[in-house]
């Protein structure tokens, strides 16, 4: 066989050789659908994060916390280990993005809700936003029910959740002072708090959610007296 002939066959190979790595390429960032090859788009870090978290809300809901592991996490997802460790180190970060996407939600609404608050009226306003946040059941109360109970027997939770209230205090903060002033106060804060959570497990706990809004005057009620109390022993403002 000449050099020539030699050559021409060693070019093929090498051209064969490239098209099968393009394709394994490719193959990788693509999926069949229709019967045609469709890019996949790619997704953005809050996106993967958001699948990461998707997972971890399902496992949670079905087996709880303290049973969910970072492979069964893995798993509910598109990404690869690698991909979901980049993102997270371990299943109490997980957790505690999840609670800080419901502290997220619940400062949404009251935003949303804050040009309903008419002056003079800035302690009924509060307390009519803190019972809402009782007594709503929406997609993150499950998860939050399931943060309190583990916190009792998990220490490092127990320092999430502290984390957690000094993140809400702060946003408290960051609005009006005339609406959020007294719940600056340390102790009357916590005593809110513990209100909140007190409430919020017995509504999911003991089923107790819908007689607690058919008397959820009572609950302002009380919030409006801790309130008020607060601005009389205070500095006057709320």
């Amino acid at each position: 066989m000449s050099s020539k002939k030699i050559m021409i066959i060693y070019i093929k190979k090498v051209l064969l050789f490239y098209e099968i790595r393009y394709i394994i390429t490719l193959s990788t960032e693509t999926s069949i659908k229709g019967g045609f090859m469709c890019a996949v788009k790619r997704l953005s870090i809050e996106e993967r994060k958001n699948e990461i978290m998707q997972s971890a809300t399902r496992l949670i809901t079905e087996k709880g916390f303290s049973n969910m592991t970072m492979e069964d996490v893995i798993a509910g997802t598109t990404m690869s280990k690698g991909g979901v460790y980049h993102y997270y180190k371990n299943t109490l970060d997980i957790f505690k993005d999840l609670m800080v996407a419901g502290i997220d939600y619940r400062d949404k609404i009251i935003h949303e809700h804050i040009g309903e608050c008419e002056k003079g009226c800035e302690v009924e306003f509060m307390a009519k936003q803190m019972v809402d946040k009782m007594l709503d059941d929406n997609p993150y109360m499950p998860l939050y029910v399931e943060f309190l109970i583990e916190k009792k027997r998990n220490p490092k939770l127990e320092e999430v959740f502290e984390d957690l209230k000094m993140q809400t205090n702060n946003r408290f903060k960051l609005m009006d002072t005339s609406i959020s002033g007294s719940l600056l106060n340390k102790s009357t804060f916590d005593l809110c708090t513990n209100l909140i959570n007190a409430i919020i497990l017995a509504s999911d706990i003991l089923g107790a959610r819908d007689n607690f809004r058919k008397n959820r005057y009572l609950f302002e009620e009380m919030l409006i007296s801790i309130f008020k109390n607060e601005r009389e022993i205070g500095d006057g403002s709320i």
